[in-house]
């Protein structure tokens, strides 16, 4: 059954995502106030889904293991992409303009629009333009709506009813990209500091969580823009604190918690770049403009996460259901495996 899961998670992933990114070197002929704006535009949805994504499947139970159980979960995490993200304005560029008012983000759809530069470089006397097609966007990719990333994680009882949680996604595709993430958690059960009349099946929890995502592209020949060494880099690191509450049955556990998540994306796109303009100098003279690592950008995502879920309990084994209510929500499915 772990096998199972594993296999029909890592399918549902990169069902139709085996093709390249293409088209996004073309960003680079933007000018300087527009290229990293341009990039960041189009990618954004990516990095808040995997940002989200990465807060999610924590606990299933506030209640800890015994001294030495432990629990191995299997599960998908469903983050539903908005409608408002799968495009972006282009009214807020400097010196960039397109046929059509929008363009697709990374999550849109195919495009046959196109992009037009025209600017003056830094320091010069002249202008310089350029013309490209706008990236596709690859919509195809999601499922009902949702970006989907498997999960695999293990838990482990500590004393003082605490648990030491780790957390690995394996390496996935995304249209030629490398995804992969580890991440640790706490959890401390607080009900051993109160004294009720009777055992309850009330358990509330402190849980403390980080964890990083790591990606990489290579251009490769697919690169329409001369150069060499060319290709984009992502780092995710979160944060996340905050409580855990179960009503724990025997058959069955109904789970609700709330966390403060802190993020920040690093993005980068690396290598040497020959790009290509026309010039004002001597009637539209081509010239050729070199760039080496043109493109760094740093996001923040900041939020509130609120979460609620069901939990089936047979002996062994549990079944869990939960959703995330945030932008970017999340559905989060799986199965864990083990011993208390």
């Amino acid at each position: 059954m772990k096998k199972l899961f594993l296999v029909t998670s890592l399918l549902i992933f990169q069902t139709n995502i085996s093709q390249n990114i293409t088209g996004v070197e073309n960003f680079l002929l933007a000018s300087e106030e527009d290229k990293n704006l341009l990039v960041n535009n189009y990618f954004s949805p990516l990095f808040k889904s995997l940002q989200v994504s990465m807060n999610e499947g924590w606990s299933r139970s506030a209640k800890t293991h015994k001294k030495f159980g432990f629990d191995l979960t299997f599960f998908a995490s469903a983050v539903e992409i908005p409608d408002s993200e799968k495009s972006f304005e282009i009214a807020g560029f400097n010196n960039l303009t397109s046929s059509s008012n929008t363009s697709p983000s990374i999550f849109g759809q195919e495009t046959s629009e196109s992009f037009s530069v025209d600017f003056q470089p830094a320091g010069e006397d002249y202008t310089i333009s350029a013309n490209f097609p706008a990236a596709n966007g690859y919509g195809s990719i999601l499922k009902e709506g949702r970006m989907i990333l498997p999960n695999i994680q293990f838990s482990l009882g500590l004393p003082f009813k605490t648990d030491l949680i780790l957390r690995y996604i394996p390496e996935s595709k995304f249209k030629g990209a490398k995804l992969s993430s580890l991440g640790f958690g706490v959890k401390h059960n607080l009900m051993q500091y109160f004294k009720p009349g009777k055992v309850l099946p009330l358990n509330i929890a402190m849980l403390a969580t980080h964890s990083s995502t790591n990606g990489s592209y290579n251009f490769g020949v697919n690169s329409q823009i001369q150069g060499s060494d060319q290709g984009m880099n992502l780092d995710i690191n979160s944060f996340s604190y905050g409580l855990v509450g179960s009503i724990d049955l025997k058959v069955f556990s109904i789970y609700s918690s709330i966390s403060k998540v802190n993020t920040k994306s690093e993005f980068k796109i690396n290598g040497n770049y020959v790009l290509n303009y026309s010039s004002s100098i001597s009637g539209n003279e081509s010239i050729q403009i070199s760039v080496t690592d043109p493109v760094s950008i740093e996001n923040k995502l900041d939020y509130l996460k609120k979460n609620v879920g069901v939990s089936l309990n047979f002996p062994g084994i549990k079944f869990f259901l939960d959703y995330t209510i945030n932008d970017y929500n999340s559905i989060n499915a799986g199965v864990s495996i083990g011993l208390r």
